[in-house]
């Protein structure tokens, strides 16, 4: 599955696709949400792991254009500071769901398989 990382801290977002690509994803990032929106909408990316460090409108705003412009794309939030009404607020704008950073990997990786099983069972037709 293609997996785009979206968030402000470089160092995160790097040693984050580093070890998701040692499990076998295929993982773009950028800490740029224009240029993310564009490469989520060309490369057919199922994940979109996006930091709540966003200013509030830019965030609300991606999260709009992605579920708009790429409807296949599924978003998962990274909560780097606990800011539980502003990931409320993205919830009801697209975000599908959210892990805390530190992200603990084992359960964001349960959340990308459960995507990846979505999007097999709709590109399949479901049972």
């Amino acid at each position: 599955m293609n997996v785009l990382i979206v968030d402000a801290d470089e160092r995160f977002r790097e040693s984050l696709a580093r070890q998701l690509v040692r499990r076998g994803m295929t993982v773009q990032a950028t800490g740029d949400p224009a240029e993310a929106r564009l490469m989520a909408c060309r490369e057919r990316t199922g994940a979109v792991l996006v930091g709540l460090s966003s200013p509030r409108q830019t965030l609300l705003a991606f999260l709009r254009s992605i579920r708009q412009d790429c409807p296949g794309s599924e978003v998962i939030l990274i909560n780097h500071s606990g800011n539980v009404p502003l990931s409320i607020e993205a919830m009801k704008h697209g975000a599908l769901d959210e892990v805390a950073a530190p992200v603990d990997l084992d359960e964001l990786l349960q959340k990308l398989d459960a995507v990846s099983a979505r999007r097999a069972k709709d590109i399949g037709g479901g049972v």
